[in-house]
């Protein structure tokens, strides 16, 4: 199971991502926010965008108001429900050590 140790937000839609198993990851998450509902105002306004932190107990990022996404997906281990993968860089692949 894929765990999020560490986030930053990168613009316009991209978040730098850290997994416990050691890769980093850049994710745009555009393609989910564009979808507005819960996700509008993260969408929208890019100083909410930048608030995303680490929810530590299940291990994925998330914003005010406990908006969140499934780290797994964020890792690439799964598809988005939305069947529209990520665009993505890994930066870093696992560490041996993970």
């Amino acid at each position: 199971m894929a765990r999020v140790t560490r986030v930053e937000a990168l613009q316009p839609h991209w978040l730098r991502v850290w997994f416990a198993d050691g890769s980093i990851h850049e994710v745009d998450v555009g393609v989910v926010l564009e979808q507005g509902g819960v996700f509008r105002e993260i969408y929208a306004d890019p100083a909410v965008f930048d608030r995303v932190r680490v929810e530590e107990r299940f291990g994925t990022v998330e914003w005010p108001g406990s908006v969140d996404l499934d780290p797994e997906v964020l890792h690439g281990d799964h598809e988005p429900a939305s069947g529209r993968p990520y665009p993505r860089r890994v930066v870093r692949g696992p560490s041996q050590l993970a």
